[in-house]
């Protein structure tokens, strides 16, 4: 999220074998190795890992990260049960700020574009606290209703779940 409110997503390019031409979290990918380096727990890895993926997809530099919180795990069972976690990074920057950057040239090849989309987490976080269904919470934009890949949407379910009222 950009510090003026703003979520941070990629359009998953035709080659993505999991979520093609649909919204993904920018900052999602696999662990690698040296995501566990300096890293004594689990979270920490994780949050390594979403703070490395999400430099790699963005051009978002390190001193421009905020705060990264791992905020959930489930099993993708369409993808062999495949572990995913969810969390979220807040950033020092704005939205105009991270318009037009480019991510690292190997990502260009799964990343077709970045989309900024204006979100109230809050507002969205107490809908869903009243009963609503995520898809038919009023405040979740049309385009990450129209276009979220299932990890996108279960990111920001947990983001606003998890954010203050």
């Amino acid at each position: 999220m950009t510090s003026d409110g703003f979520l941070l997503a990629i359009v998953q390019s035709e080659r993505n074998s999991a979520s093609p031409l649909l919204l993904a979290p920018a900052g999602s990918g696999t662990l690698e190795p040296r995501d566990a380096k300096d890293n004594a727990d689990l979270t920490a890895i994780v949050r390594t890992a979403m703070e490395r993926e999400l430099l790699e997809e963005t051009g978002i530099k390190r001193e421009e990260l905020r705060a990264t919180h791992v905020l959930g795990f489930g099993r993708w069972m369409e993808r062999g049960a495949k572990p995913e976690f969810f969390g979220m990074t807040t950033l020092a920057v704005s939205s105009d700020q991270v318009r037009g950057r480019k991510p690292m040239r190997a990502e260009r090849l799964y990343s077709s574009a970045q989309v900024l989309i204006e979100l109230d987490l809050p507002a969205l976080g107490g809908e869903l606290r009243a009963g609503h269904e995520l898809l038919a919470a009023p405040s979740l934009p049309h385009r990450v209703r129209d276009d979220g890949s299932v990890p996108l949407l279960l990111g920001i379910r947990a983001a606003a779940l998890s954010s203050a009222s």
